[in-house]
């Protein structure tokens, strides 16, 4: 069995000091703003914030936290998702399925232990077959 086809690279987390303050370096800097149909993520003020270069080809999840950043986010169409989910269960990879109410993510970690996110913005496709997975709500798999 062959892996499922990606579509590149959706974001990166990124573990940083201080919010605030990482938003204005990148935005001063990188060109970076604020992805706006995202920044109800940020309830707490410690993330995730994404951000967006000018280009709209490279995001950034900012998390304000300590220690090792989170790991890469895969972006996936709806039906290279559907073929992620079943792959990784079919290697009995432990995975979370998670509905962020606009987005979908598949969560699990490699050999290392590090954690990495195969994303999705295809949310009606993957909806209609994930149903039962709440918003706001991550389902173990495996």
């Amino acid at each position: 069995m062959s892996a499922p086809l990606l579509s590149g690279i959706d974001h990166c987390h990124l573990n940083v000091e201080n919010i605030q303050e990482a938003l204005k370096w990148y935005k001063r800097v990188l060109g970076f703003s604020v992805v706006e149909e995202l920044a109800f993520w940020d309830e707490n003020g410690k993330g995730p914030l994404t951000l967006e270069d000018t280009a709209k080809t490279t995001r950034l999840a900012l998390f304000e936290a300590q220690g090792r950043s989170k790991g890469i986010a895969f972006a996936a169409t709806g039906a290279q998702f559907i073929c992620w989910v079943d792959y990784l269960n079919g290697l009995n990879i432990k995975t979370v399925l998670a509905d962020h109410g606009v987005t979908f993510s598949l969560y699990f970690k490699d050999n290392s232990g590090n954690s990495h996110e195969i994303t999705s913005r295809d949310y009606p496709h993957i909806k209609a077959i994930y149903g039962d997975v709440k918003q706001g709500s991550h389902k173990r798999n495996t």
